[in-house]
């Protein structure tokens, strides 16, 4: 009886990226959710108070979210 064995399995952490107007924010909890770090930038960037989160894509070995300001209209 001949004994095989199964492949290695590599195991890597993927950490997260936040993009908005292509820049990517600073995670500043990578624990928390994307719109509880999103609401800490609201602070200095309103307008993410209202953002729409895309993603995430894996790209390089990282989930990129893609932050959009929200389209609306005035009036």
């Amino acid at each position: 009886m001949t004994k095989t064995t199964a492949p290695a399995l590599i195991v890597t952490e993927v950490s997260r990226q936040i993009v908005y107007e292509g820049r990517t924010l600073a995670d500043v909890n990578p624990e928390a959710s994307v719109a509880d770090v999103l609401a800490v930038h609201a602070l200095s960037l309103p307008e993410l108070a209202t953002a729409v989160v895309e993603g995430p894509e894996l790209k390089e070995g990282q989930r990129v979210y893609t932050v959009k300001k929200r389209l609306g209209t005035k009036g």
